[in-house]
């Protein structure tokens, strides 16, 4: 392997392992503060992917596209959080079920409004092209490096929102003692929706990101579950914080894979999930219980 295929293998795995961290960073959350795991979060993430195809179709300023691609999918999550109500607190079955059920429905209704034609989103002017170093002879893809720049920003943010404002702090406390914070008088299911709209919220926006680098059919929406949920489990389903480590640690192994192991390269995921499950079966990042 040369320098410059080891380079793009890096870019590239570190760039596909931040797109599933923010996809399951939204998952975590939902999942860490309301014990519920969302089926949905593949059509929300394709949804939002959609959003910002049009948006650029229309002229809208990349940014702003991706900021489309949040704020829709968290407005529907509100929603979707209203319909979940009922069986909070019960069996995660019926949760489990309402969300897959309303990832058919947005799925389904995207293929009824626009069709399954595969589309391409074009990456914006100022993020075509590569950067290059004049004493090394790579090109470093613009809109790869942006990807990772966007969702480390992403993150930090997300760390910062939990560590020094009060609805980080309220967030927090949910995820530790549900029932305390009730006593408190703190309107728990107002955080409880703001929670979902975020989960989602962040699910479209991975999707934005990465529109421009693969087709886009509504029924991706289905299937990039199966991606982001071997994340969950080698970070631990149970902590926030092991989603970056285990997306990243997904991202690069299958980059890398794709030049050794070309035919194989989309089953390295599971076979990381399997072997961690065997060994470490509460995932690699899970915390320790008291």
């Amino acid at each position: 392997m040369s320098l410059s295929q080891f380079i793009l293998a890096l870019i590239v795995g570190l760039a596909s392992g931040m797109i599933a961290y923010v996809t399951a960073s939204g998952m975590s959350l939902i999942i860490s503060g309301m014990g519920t795991i969302n089926f949905g979060q593949g059509a929300f993430y394709i949804l939002g992917a959609f959003l910002c195809y049009y948006s650029v179709k229309a002229n809208v300023p990349f940014i702003l596209a991706l900021l489309i691609g949040f704020l829709v999918p968290a407005v529907i999550g509100a929603f979707v959080e209203f319909l979940l109500r009922p069986v909070f607190g019960m069996d995660m079955n019926y949760s489990m079920l309402i969300t897959m059920g309303v990832s058919y429905l947005v799925c389904d209704t995207m293929s009824f409004v626009c069709g399954n034609t595969v589309r391409a989103t074009p990456v914006p002017k100022w993020l075509n092209g590569a950067f290059r170093v004049p004493s090394m002879k790579i090109a470093f893809p613009l809109y790869y490096l942006f990807i990772i720049g966007f969702a480390a920003l992403i993150a930090i943010g997300m760390n910062l929102m939990f560590k020094k404002t009060k609805l980080g702090i309220w967030f927090r406390a949910i995820i530790s003692d549900r029932q305390m914070v009730e006593c408190l008088g703190i309107n728990v299911q107002a955080l409880y929706t703001v929670m979902f709209m975020i989960g989602l919220g962040l699910g479209g926006i991975a999707g934005a990101l990465n529109a421009p680098i693969s087709g886009l059919t509504p029924q991706q929406g289905l299937t990039i579950f199966n991606t982001v949920f071997p994340v969950l489990l080698v970070g631990g389903l149970n902590n926030m914080g092991g989603a970056l480590p285990a997306a990243l640690i997904m991202g690069l192994a299958q980059s890398f894979a794709a030049i050794f192991i070309p035919t194989y390269y989309n089953l390295v995921p599971s076979i990381i999930m399997v072997v961690v499950m065997f060994f470490r079966p509460k995932g690699l990042f899970a915390k320790k219980e008291a």
